[in-house]
């Protein structure tokens, strides 16, 4: 076995693995480890090393062969089966019981003719021995064209879903698969057309030893697609987490001085585990309580707050942050003091809905500036310097 197909079985393995605790935790995700571990058996039972160990154990010839087709079969019918939940999800009852009537023929049809083809002797390579004769030819026909089928049908959901695809990741991972199972559809276009010409006794375009390595890189090259595409989507989930972890600590300052203010604020369900989700919490809270700390700041204090922001940036973005920090600063001081609301403070927007519902992006950046804003040295002078006026209202 060459050192890339090694490679290649390992990395299958390796995504079976990985997949193997969402598929435990969900049955949407069942169906793709399927797949992958199912694939991953047939290429260790087509490994020159099991094969014989099988076929010596069971003392029956080829059995290797037969079992790592029938695996085969399986893994294809649980990916097409992955590609509709993902692409065509509301047609995932019907198409359950056309694949799995279909893989049933298709595996009856492989040990029916296993069982009536002569096997005198056990051979390194069944395709190689027996394509040429009908029964082999037959044999070999069944599998591939379940293959080329099923590969069809996923290239063009997956094309076609791929155009769809908001998320980057989502979208060169779903075209990595596409370009993955269209290679494997010409794998099994190179193959037939082999055994065919073998069995009509007519020449191929090369000699066998070409042939049989050009099959392989098409085969190793279309399994290699399609465990990169399947891994690239979670390597945007991972970028996200890593970026969404990142801004929590960046913004834990901020929410830790408004909720020390205003600790009511602070949900009580329990803290998330998925960032994405403990970033919302979060930035719910500090919305909360800067809606709550507005109430102590006085509309002369904030003026004074907007009037040394202009003096010290020029830029409106970051004014208008350093603007709201600053009589934030001050509000936090009021509140811990325990002074009661200003009764004739008015209401300032302080929160972004419509960039929170449609932009997240755009507010985690404004929540960034201001958290900046609120524990540079301009934010802690302003609140030791007004803390007299705060007193006074």
């Amino acid at each position: 076995m060459h050192p890339i197909q090694n490679v290649v079985l390992a990395a299958l393995w390796a995504v079976a693995a990985w997949r193997l605790p969402s598929a435990v935790r969900g049955a949407k995700q069942r169906s793709v480890w399927i797949a992958f571990a199912s694939i991953a058996a047939a290429n260790t039972l087509a490994h020159p090393a099991v094969k014989s160990l099988l076929n010596e154990v069971t003392g029956i010839n080829n059995l290797a062969t037969l079992t790592s087709n029938l695996a085969g079969i399986l893994g294809f019918s649980a990916f097409v089966q992955f590609v509709v939940s993902v692409a065509r999800p509301r047609a995932i009852r019907s198409s359950r019981r056309l694949l799995a009537a279909c893989g049933f023929v298709g595996a009856f049809a492989l040990v029916l003719l296993f069982a009536i083809t002569p096997r005198p002797r056990n051979v390194d390579n069944f395709f190689e021995a027996y394509t040429g004769r009908p029964l082999g030819t037959a044999f070999c026909c069944v599998f591939l064209s379940y293959v080329g089928v099923s590969t069809v049908i996923a290239t063009c959901l997956f094309t076609g879903y791929s155009r769809h695809a908001a998320d980057p990741w989502l979208r060169a991972g779903l075209r990595l698969l596409g370009t993955g199972t269209a290679v494997g559809t010409l794998y099994t276009i190179f193959c037939a057309a082999r055994m065919l010409t073998r069995l009509a006794h007519q020449p191929f375009v090369t000699n066998d030893h070409t042939a049989a390595a050009v099959a392989h890189i098409i085969q190793d090259t279309a399994i290699a697609l399609i465990v990169v595409g399947n891994s690239l989507p979670a390597c945007g989930v991972l970028r996200r987490n890593l970026s969404d972890r990142r801004t929590l600590r960046r913004l834990r300052p901020l929410w830790s001085a408004l909720t020390d203010a205003v600790p009511d604020v602070i949900l009580e369900a329990p803290v998330p585990r998925c960032p994405r989700i403990r970033l919302l919490r979060q930035i719910i809270e500090i919305h909360d309580a800067m809606l709550i700390l507005a109430c102590y700041v006085p509309p002369r204090l904030r003026q004074q707050a907007h009037s040394r922001a202009a003096q010290v940036l020029q830029d409106e973005e970051g004014r208008t942050a350093l603007a709201q920090a600053l009589w934030l600063r001050a509000a936090c001081e009021t509140k811990r003091a325990g002074i009661e609301p200003s009764a004739y403070s008015v209401d300032e927007p302080t929160a972004h809905p419509e960039h929170l519902a449609f932009d997240f992006d755009f507010e985690v950046a404004r929540l960034q500036r201001l958290c900046d804003a609120f524990n540079s040295p301009t934010g802690e002078a302003f609140a030791r310097k007004h803390r007299p006026d705060m007193h006074d209202a």
